[in-house]
Parts: structure tokens; sequence; C-alpha cells
């Protein structure tokens, strides 16, 4: 049953908790002839291999479908989240179905819609999920054929992955910062770390990107030309009462009240206005600034606040902020 096209007919994506129930789906597909990606069965292939590449490979390129146990345990772990948003890389670039669920519980997963068709584990036995998976490789092996010999005529850039770790100078992972990824036509994309300081992208077009980086008690970061071709680790140095923030035409600032507004003006000068915020002591607005020079703004509570812009393009400006106590 073998496709011609991919290395493997399935790959199945699990937590360690789960082990019990997919190995028993991996030895039923196994002697049913399928091809199964199950990590027990390349034990000697994985064997010094860089897993966090090699595994993307598979789980976004290698096999036909991937079947995604989800669990309560899924969710909690390093690896399958990779695993995750490698397959969604495949999603993304297909127009069939990829991502096969297969549900022992309701928890959410991130991209995984509850609407999408799963497979209640409930009351399936390891066997009987095996066959399920052997119809639906049965069922569409004609369509995809038939599918795949008219995409075969268009040419796409595979999608990938792109991963930045960011983290302290103690080394302290850094959560919920947001990173942006700016391309030269001021197109973006954006993400948040999440609890292993890990933001990731799914990168379609072959580009160099400036990468900002803000978080509220953390300064802000820029890096130029980045090719994401090469996964990054930052290091963040922490300053007190220091944070920083991108905002996309507008936005609120931590320990202030009302709203900025930096906007670029058609003769290339950078101006902002602030709802409810005196600007440098009361300035006229719309208040014209430059980029890496301090403006101070006060709310109507007396809370003062300096701001620094470090980038600006098209509608995304990364800032620093230097909090003041109120008078």
């Amino acid at each position: 049953m073998k496709n011609r096209n991919y290395e493997y007919d399935v790959a199945l994506s699990f937590a360690g908790e789960n082990r019990a129930y997919v190995e028993k789906v991996a030895n039923s597909l196994q002697q049913k002839g399928i091809n199964v990606f199950y990590d027990l069965f390349e034990e000697a292939n994985l064997w010094g291999k860089n897993l966090y590449e090699y595994l993307s490979e598979i789980y976004q390129n290698k096999a036909k479908y991937t079947v995604l146990f989800v669990s309560s345990f899924y969710n909690k772990k390093l690896w399958t989240n990779h695993e995750r948003v490698s397959m969604q890389a495949r999603a993304f670039q297909e127009s069939r179905e990829y991502i096969l669920p297969a549900r022992f519980d309701d928890t959410e997963i991130p991209g995984i819609l509850k609407t999408i068709g799963y497979i209640n584990l409930e009351n399936k036995t390891p066997e009987e999920l095996a066959v399920l998976i052997e119809d639906k490789l049965k069922t569409n092996q004609t369509s995809i054929k038939n599918r795949w010999s008219k995409l075969s005529t268009i040419i796409h850039p595979k999608p990938f992955i792109f991963t930045l770790k960011v983290m302290d100078e103690q080394k302290q992972l850094i959560k919920h910062a947001k990173v942006v990824l700016i391309a030269s036509n001021s197109t973006y994309l954006e993400s948040y770390t999440d609890e292993d300081g890990l933001a990731h992208f799914v990168i379609r077009t072959r580009k160099l990107y400036t990468v900002l980086i803000a978080h509220s008690i953390y300064p802000a970061v820029i890096f130029r030309n980045v090719n994401p071709k090469e996964d990054i680790v930052v290091t963040i140095e922490k300053s007190e009462n220091f944070g920083s923030m991108i905002i996309n035409k507008s936005g609120h600032i931590p320990g202030i009240s009302g709203k900025i507004q930096p906007v670029l003006q058609p003769d290339k000068k950078l101006s902002l206005y602030a709802d409810n915020i005196a600007i440098e002591g009361g300035m006229n607005q719309p208040y014209d600034f430059e980029l890496n020079k301090s403006i101070s703004l006060e709310d109507n509570e007396g809370n003062v606040i300096h701001l620094t812009f470090r980038f600006f393009q098209g509608r995304i400006a990364l800032l620093d902020f230097y909090k003041h106590k109120s008078l």
C-alpha cells in the first residue's frame, strides 16, 4: 500500500501517556502492510539524528496522512506541539484533509477545529481504528492521485517552520513575548512565545525579514535581514522599569490611560496622535517625532511614561517605554 510519492502511508503523533493504545494501532497497521511512522519502529534510524529537523520533515513532507491523537497530555508536550506545527504547515499547503484527529477526550488543540471530522476513541479498540485508517487510505487513493496530477503542473514553494526562542540573561525562558516578522514590502507575520519561550511561524515565501520582539517587562529587540531558514535563539537583558510593545496602527501603553497612534505623513515625517494623553507637556498634535528619541507622555491621572520608537514600517511600530510612578 505504500504510495510512491511518500515514504510513509501514515504518521502517528501522540503524547507518551497514550503510548500503550497507539502502539497497538501501529502494530495492527504494520501487520496490514501499511507503512507507518511510529517512533519505536524507527529507533535505529533516529539514533544520532537532529530530531527537531528530522521529525519536522517527517510530519510535514514524508507521510500521506498524520493521525493526531488528541488528549489532555498532547498540549503539554514540547515535541507534540512541534509535530503539530509541522503538520499544519503541510495542511496549509494542500486542499485536502491531511491531519486526521482521533480523540481520547475533548481537549482543544490549537489549529484543530472541533468542527473537523474526528474519530472518538472512547469505545474504539486500537484494531478498529487501524481498520478505519486502512479504509481511509483505500478510499482516497484514486481521488488523491487525480488531484495531485492536476497540481503537479503548478510549482509552489514548500512552506516550512521557522522557530525563534527567547530567553533572558539568566537563561530563563520568556513567555508571552510578541514576535513580528516584517518583510520589505511591509507584509508581516506575528506570533507569541509559548511556555517554552518558542514562537513558531509558517513561512511560505522566500524573503529576508526584520524580526521585532517586545515584552511588557523587557526592552525591544530588532534583528534585520534575517533568513528564516535558520532557527535563532535571542537573549534579552532585563532593565528595571523598562518594557516594550509592538502596535499595529494604534495601541494602549501599559501603565497609562488613553491610546496612541503613530502615523507616517506624506512628507515621510513621523507623527504621533494621543487620545486623552499629553505629549511633551501638552504640545500640539500631531506631534512630530524621530526614531530612537524619547518622548514623554502624561495621562489624566498624572502617570508619566517615556516612549522611544525603535522601528516604524507600514503600520507596525516597535517601541520601548520607561515607567514613572504617579506623583
